[in-house]
């Protein structure tokens, strides 16, 4: 029985019904049980406390970046007991077509609602089109649909999926088309059913806080030809001046190259988790 069919899975998804990751969710997991999340941080708290078997987040959007609260999250989770149960079990790459939508008697928009990478994404098309627009940035690209549902004379840069869910119209479908949209979504959770082989492995680590020890890291990785693919730095809480890191890169086990750089790695830091090594689907 495969990952997609099995009937216990329980998802906890980001946003409302109608977003982004929700559609996500649907594409991969058809036969789940899911269950909709209003931060990534609500996620990740219920996926901790037992009430999912799996949550299903974006990582990363390819005009605005990591996407930093989930990134943080997962540093979280691999300091905690729960570390090596719940790690990242897929990568999820879906194409994303942006819409700028609105109720059906609205003529002037003065606002618009969105998530933030919607708004990065489509920066130079709204500067153009809709200048005199206040940009308001939201949880979730379903909740700036709901928001526009409710109140005239406002906008939400949603997916189309999102129109006749809440009754509203297409403003345009030319919203930073120019430019390919992709996010990447992370399911994590326990061992997925017959999930495919792994090809990328995310690392959490805190390191020596001394000149170098940086490079020392990626130079384990350069020797070994292990492609780094991400990287990431966040302020230790209460440590002045010193950062946890998350990376990730093409390699997993049994590789002799990873597990000679994992063994290396160990001696090079204070503190190193594996919080995944994964396959990436398009979906």
């Amino acid at each position: 029985m495969s990952a997609s069919s099995t009937p216990s899975l329980h998802l906890g998804y980001f946003g409302r019904a109608g977003s982004f990751s929700h559609l996500a969710a649907e594409r991969r997991f058809p036969k789940a049980r899911l269950s909709e999340c209003p931060t990534v941080e609500d996620a990740f708290a219920r996926l901790h406390a037992g009430e999912f078997t799996h949550i299903l987040v974006p990582i990363e959007n390819a005009s605005s970046g990591t996407i930093t609260n989930t990134a943080d999250q997962l540093m979280r989770l691999a300091r905690t007991d729960d570390g090596a149960a719940l790690q990242i079990r897929e990568a999820l790459a879906m194409r994303i077509e942006l819409v700028l939508m609105a109720r059906r008697d609205t003529k002037l928009i003065t606002k618009i609602y969105s998530h933030r990478a919607p708004f990065d994404h489509g920066r130079d098309w709204l500067q153009k089109h809709y200048p005199q627009a206040e940009q308001i940035i939201v949880e979730s690209t379903s909740e700036a649909a709901a928001l526009a549902a409710k109140q005239k004379g406002t906008a939400a840069i949603a997916g189309l999926h999102a129109v006749e869910q809440h009754g509203l119209k297409v403003i345009s479908k030319e919203v930073g088309k120019d430019i390919a949209n992709q996010t990447t979504f992370i399911v994590v959770g326990a061992p997925l059913a017959k999930s495919i082989k792994p090809t990328h492995t995310s690392l959490v680590f805190e390191l020596p806080h001394k000149p170098g020890s940086l490079v020392a890291v990626l130079q384990v990785l350069s020797k070994r030809k292990l492609n780094l693919t991400k990287i990431l730095s966040r302020p230790i809480p209460g440590r002045f001046e010193e950062y946890r890191f998350m990376i990730e890169f093409l390699g997993a086990a049994p590789k002799k190259e990873f597990i000679d750089a994992m063994a290396r790695l160990k001696k090079l830091t204070d503190f190193l988790a594996i919080i995944g090594s994964y396959p990436v689907r398009k979906i």
